[in-house]
């Protein structure tokens, strides 16, 4: 039971943030690099990589690794993971109200 709670906290401290919750919304039907992501919100990049760490520890964000050969760099693509349906209704409705 500890473990259970402990992590729906995670997950709610995760979602305080309006920040978090616009890169879930973000990434919610496509995926962004840390980069398309960094000149959206128009943050850092060590705040932003700080968001995308809380995200992907509450299990709520998700990301593919890809290497650029041609610049020889890593690149992170992130997309919303699957999540319940009482989160997806919120996310569509911040969505709907970004647009």
């Amino acid at each position: 039971m500890d473990d259970k709670i402990k992590k729906t906290t995670e997950i709610y401290k995760a979602l305080s943030n309006p920040i978090r919750l616009k890169i879930l919304v973000l990434c919610l039907n496509k995926e962004l690099s840390s980069k398309e992501l960094r000149k959206i919100l128009g943050i850092s990049k060590p705040l932003l990589i700080s968001h995308l760490k809380k995200l992907v520890n509450a299990g709520l964000l998700e990301y593919e690794v890809e290497f650029d050969e041609k610049r020889m760099i890593i690149k992170k693509y992130y997309k919303t993971k699957n999540v319940n349906l009482c989160l997806m209704d919120v996310l569509n409705e911040i969505n709907q109200k970004i647009k």
